[in-house]
């Protein structure tokens, strides 16, 4: 059993316990839903090919859950939580929302992740610690979220001193550009515990940053009797995901 050190204290290393798998959509355009059982907590991934999919952000005030933003958007089949915002329900920072920046970027957050969609439909998702948005940048955009922190940074992992636990909502991508959505369905996790998961789980993440957490965690995916759920708060923005039709 290999052992992973983090803050100087090493952590056995194990492999997750996959307990279901699902694919929602179409083919080509599915998502594939997977469960898994991981040191008493039950984590949800769900990957996606862009190629497939279009990605937006949504926002709302007042504010809503994750279900009701799935309800209100019936062409979404994928809806999760998405960044962080303030008690105003307000972005706390970078948020465009069909071209209009809701919240403009927060510079002291220069170690966070970027999920952004072009004008022209190209999905970014970014390390903004080593490439800086412009004024130019964030023009282009139709749609942006920044959060964080990175958790994964090209395959390794960043090291963190917080014991803090909480339910988790991480955005990453894998060596084949599929995007992937990991979140903890029950349980809460330290960033380091988050990490070694996906390690772990050997679903080739090399880059990986955080979402909202806590009581915004959650994702409504797919429709009826087969939708799975996990609820949240009322929140004030999301990230949605729609089947992509040719233009």
């Amino acid at each position: 059993m290999p052992f992973i050190l983090f803050s100087g204290v090493a952590w056995a290393s194990t492999e997750p316990k996959l307990i279901l798998q699902e694919t929602f959509g179409v083919h080509p355009a599915v998502l594939n839903y997977s469960e898994y059982e991981y040191y008493g907590n039950t984590v949800s991934v769900i990957r996606s090919d862009p190629r497939f999919f279009d990605f937006a952000v949504a926002c709302a005030k007042p504010p809503k859950s994750v279900s009701q933003f799935h309800n209100d958007n019936r062409s979404a089949l994928l809806t999760l939580n998405g960044g962080y915002w303030d008690h105003d329900y307000l972005p706390t920072d970078l948020c465009v929302v069909d071209g209009k920046v809701i919240k403009p970027v927060n510079a002291a957050n220069s170690h966070f992740g970027l999920f952004a969609v072009r004008r022209n439909g190209e999905l970014v998702i970014g390390d903004l610690k080593t490439k800086p948005l412009s004024q130019i940048d964030i023009n282009d955009f139709r749609y942006a979220l920044k959060s964080g922190p990175h958790l994964l940074r090209k395959g390794a992992p960043v090291k963190f001193k917080s014991s803090s636990s909480h339910s988790r909502t991480v955005l990453g991508k894998d060596v084949q550009n599929n995007v992937l959505f990991v979140i903890t369905k029950s349980g809460k996790m330290t960033y380091s515990e988050m990490i070694n998961f996906m390690i772990d789980s050997g679903l080739g993440i090399t880059d990986a940053f955080n979402l909202d957490g806590g009581a915004s965690t959650g994702f409504a995916l797919g429709r009826g009797t087969s939708m799975i759920l996990r609820d949240t708060v009322s929140i004030a923005n999301v990230i949605q995901l729609t089947t992509k039709h040719p233009r």
